[in-house]
């Protein structure tokens, strides 16, 4: 909070000085919107990289157990939501005493009983970190894809308070947009949209009506050529472009030689 606080008094600070070097008129109602703005996004970007720090932390240097999913606790589910279900790990620590504690996040898709992971814990902490990553794919996925586009943010709101050039921020976003989002987003429909079909025909979802199921048939089947049209488009364009690059680099060598040795 108070690092959130902090570096958005500073920004503003910042912008108020450049402002006043360019003499423009500044207002308090004129800062509010600025300064909401920059409260998300560096409140975001501090939360994040707290996860991501502690997480990296405890993975390089805290000791880790083996734990062992031995049973669910469920959180209270609602009219609108089932209950969730959230592992609870056992394992021993180093006085050899057994312990069973949560790994502190519910999912849909809960780590499987019997499943032993790397878990990080210390004397005192109310629930232990899953240090086995590859078990909780999607959150480490969004995580990271988060503070990737807030570190972004941040850096761009810290150029510009400074009066840098922030043109390749705008280049780094694109490029993301472009060559991360869209192909990652059509290919989590054809992922989604795959599995629902699958449990459709392996009878686990055998409620489910036609209609439904031929709507998901016909948007597999469209967006399954038109990623590999998309990525397709891309690789050309990437090789269009890296031949138009070195076809620049050889006719100046050819006119810096020419220059150099004039008829």
């Amino acid at each position: 909070m108070w690092y959130t606080l902090i570096f958005t008094a500073i920004i503003i600070i910042l912008i108020v000085i450049k402002k006043k070097k360019k003499g423009a008129s500044i207002s308090i109602t004129g800062l509010i919107l600025p300064i909401l703005a920059i409260l998300f996004i560096s409140g975001m970007f501090f939360f994040l990289a707290g996860i991501v720090g502690q997480s990296a932390y405890a993975y390089f240097f805290e000791k880790k157990y083996d734990a062992k999913v031995v049973r669910y606790q469920y959180t209270d589910g609602d009219s609108e939501s089932d209950a969730v279900p959230i592992a609870i790990v056992e394992f021993k620590n180093d006085q050899n005493q057994t312990i069973q504690k949560s790994i502190g996040y519910g999912a849909s898709h809960p780590i499987e009983l019997g499943k032993t992971i790397k878990v990080s814990y210390k004397e005192g902490d109310k629930y232990i970190k899953n240090m086995s990553f590859w078990e909780q794919k999607l959150i480490v996925s969004l995580v990271l894809v988060f503070f990737f586009i807030f570190t972004i943010a941040i850096i761009g709101i810290t150029m510009y308070a400074l009066n840098r050039d922030i043109s390749f921020i705008w280049a780094i976003i694109m490029g993301f947009v472009i060559y991360v989002v869209f192909p990652g987003a059509m290919l989590f429909f054809i992922i989604i949209l795959s599995w629902v079909m699958w449990e459709y025909f392996q009878g686990r979802k055998d409620d489910m009506p036609i209609w439904a199921l031929g709507i998901c048939s016909l948007f597999v089947t469209i967006l399954i050529p038109a990623l590999i049209g998309y990525c397709k488009t891309l690789f050309e364009k990437e090789n269009f472009m890296q031949r138009n690059r070195r076809s620049k680099v050889i006719k100046t060598k050819i006119i810096n030689l020419s220059k150099k040795n004039p008829k």
